[in-house]
This record gives C-alpha cells, structure tokens and sequence, in this order.
C-alpha cells in the first residue's frame, strides 16, 4: 500500500493536483510550521538577521545590518554558510596567498576582509521531533569553531525559513533570528 499511496502522491506533485494539500512549507498568512528534514534540503539566500534582548532589538554584536548570505543543505549531510556585511572594502586581487605575515599597507584591508565575511562548512542533521537542525562545524574562518556544533530550533514563518538561537538567563535573555528564502532552482 505504501507504494501505491508514494506513486499516486508522486503523480499529484507532478500535474500539480498537491498544491493544496500537500503543501510543506505554508502559505504567506503569517503561518508557523515546523519543517521535515527534506524541506531544508537546498539553497536559502540571508534575508536578515534579527538580534533582540530584554527590552527589545539591539545591534547584533557579530553581524553587520543589511549583510547577505547563502546556506546549503545537501541531501547527503553537508552543509555550507556564508555571510557577508556590506560595502566591504575592496582592493586589488594578490599575486599570490601566502601564509608569510602581511606588509602593513595589507594589514588593515585583510583585517577588514576577515571582519566583514563569515564562513563555514560541515555535515548536518535535523530532529524533527524538537525542529532543531544541527551543524557539525568540520573548518570555519574561525579556526577554534573546526569541531563545535551548533544547534537552532527551526521554523518556516510566512514561507520563509527561521533558525532561532535564545542565549542568556530568564530575564536577560537574548534572541538571534536568521531568515532564510529558498533560492529558486533558476540561477540568475
């Protein structure tokens, strides 16, 4: 029966009859739902990131207002983030990268590159009775993150996928909230 009920669904996507049933990722009504781990699986582009404590939003101490980002969910376990702050300074492309320490007309402009980009690569997996995806950080531009993981509950809100992470005591408790839109399959 199994079959039967995957094929006859398998159909129904495929002419487009699922729409109003089957679908993952609720409507633009302000609606909350929590996501299965298929519907994490591909590309999501920073929409913004929303930092708040007690008495309310405050400047995120990491992440500059107005950065972008793109975060990759592949079906075999591995993921990828980016985020980059804008207007990020720009200077010529080096020669070469070598690991030699810096000329001090670089020291700032790398120090400025480094600031203003947040990288990290890894495997993941998603619990889907808590809504908690996890990354397991396997190397960071940050190199003392190679080993953490890091774990957000996850929500889709108005269509759009939200990682929450709550830190701090009750009381004094502060909020981090990334939003995440799904990246068509078009690459433009």
């Amino acid at each position: 029966m199994r079959t039967v009920r995957s094929g006859i669904l398998g159909l129904m996507i495929s002419i487009g009859l699922c729409a109003p049933l089957c679908r993952a990722v609720p409507a633009d009504r302000g609606d909350i739902a929590h996501p299965t781990r298929q519907d994490l699986i591909g590309v999501w582009r920073l929409v913004r990131i929303e930092y708040s404590g007690p008495r309310g939003p405050i400047v995120d101490p990491f992440y500059q207002d107005g950065s972008t980002g793109i975060i990759i969910y592949e079906s075999s376990g591995w993921m990828s983030v980016h985020i980059v702050a804008p207007d990020r300074r720009v200077w010529e492309i080096p020669a070469s990268r070598s690991s030699t320490p810096a000329m001090p007309q670089d020291m700032s402009l790398k120090a400025a590159a480094f600031d203003t980009y947040y990288t990290y690569f890894g495997t993941w997996d998603f619990d889907e009775a808590t809504s908690v995806v996890t990354h397991h950080v396997k190397s960071s531009l940050i190199p003392a993150e190679t080993g953490l993981n890091y774990a957000q509950e996850t929500t889709f809100e108005n269509g759009r996928l939200v990682f929450t992470v709550r830190s701090g005591s009750k009381g004094q408790e502060t909020v981090r909230r990334k939003i995440w839109q799904r990246v068509s399959d078009q690459v433009k």
